[in-house]
């Protein structure tokens, strides 16, 4: 694409496609190739001469009349959010680029958050018949705290990118240049993302293992060997979110470039799947204490938590399909 086909794209991205507008949209460019053929046979470089010829065609607005176009352009004028700049994308995907961390964190500790819970039951429930009060006490406490940390993580990472608001929820419209930007984003960074995506992928498979070893080595006698396979789960779920959300950082930025971006349960525009999302871990975790405590199997009531991984993935999608089935602006 050249670059009066760039500039064209520019003047005519915010108005409507329609029929006229298209028509003259190619009789501008063949306009603006037959000055700069004029210009080229008097000497001047290409370069020159595209310049001359953007500088004299202007904005749209001048030669709406010209091109007949005049009641679309002044009536219609730009609908919808307002052009992003490339300057300020860049800027955006920077941001993006030295937060990454900060997401990947935060979900990693919401979904870890049982851990410590879970552990300590194993090891208090290893000794004595019933789980040691301490090792629950101290287990909601390590809980409670690293789902604050995952919350003020994900915050801390909000007010950095607060000055993208509006990129982060599609309130702008992509240019054919920003489009080509995030064309080129999605390309230096494809093989990364390959690369994260394969090891995730790999890892939410595997994680079933340690529940069903676990389970199967588990004896009457020490029925708390499922919990430690639970916990080995969850770390390789949470694992397998950090690689994909440090790795495939990239392509996910210029989706949203593209106000095309898939969007995770906690980040949903569907109000009753955010609410959902950030709710799930804790009361999962609360249906396994009662569970455990009004019936003293904690060697069963492990079972919560596949399950639990299984809804959870099953929220996911239907975040997925409800977000595909309108368009982002809309989704808003």
């Amino acid at each position: 694409m050249n670059v009066i086909d760039s500039y064209l794209d520019t003047l005519f991205d915010p108005y409507p496609r329609s029929t006229r507008m298209r028509e003259a949209r190619a009789e501008l460019r063949a306009m603006m190739e037959d000055k700069q053929q004029a210009l080229l046979g008097q000497g001047l470089s290409e370069s020159q001469a595209v310049g001359r010829v953007i500088a004299e065609f202007g904005s749209l607005e001048e030669v709406a009349p010209e091109l007949g176009i005049g009641p679309e352009v002044s009536g219609a004028a730009p609908q919808g959010p307002p052009l992003l700049s490339r300057s300020r994308a860049e800027d955006y995907v920077s941001a993006v680029r030295a937060t990454r961390h900060l997401q990947a964190l935060g979900v990693s500790l919401f979904v870890l958050c049982p851990v410590p819970l879970l552990g300590l039951l194993a090891l208090a429930s290893s000794s004595t018949t019933d789980p040691s009060h301490l090792a629950v006490l101290v287990g909601l406490i390590a809980l409670l705290v690293m789902v604050t940390a995952g919350v003020l993580v994900l915050v801390l990472r909000g007010s950095r990118l607060g000055d993208f608001e509006d990129i982060e929820e599609g309130r702008f419209t992509p240019t054919q240049e920003i489009r080509d930007f995030a064309a080129e984003l999605r390309r230096e960074h494809r093989s990364r993302a390959a690369v994260a995506q394969g090891i995730a992928i790999s890892l939410w498979i595997l994680c079933a293992v340690p529940i069903l070893v676990t389970a199967l080595l588990s004896t009457g006698e020490d029925d708390t060997m499922p919990l430690y396979g639970v916990c080995l789960t969850l770390i390789m779920v949470a694992a397998g979110l950090w690689v994909m959300i440090r790795g495939a950082w990239g392509p996910s930025t210029a989706e949203t470039l593209e106000n095309e971006c898939d969007e995770m349960p906690e980040s949903s525009s569907n109000p009753v799947i955010r609410t959902i999302a950030a709710v799930y871990w804790p009361v999962c975790t609360a249906i396994y204490l009662a569970w455990s405590f009004i019936s003293g199997d904690w060697g069963s009531t492990w079972i919560v938590w596949p399950v639990a991984g299984v809804l959870y993935g099953a929220l996911w999608a239907v975040n997925s399909a409800l977000h595909g089935s309108q368009p982002r602006s809309q989704a808003r």
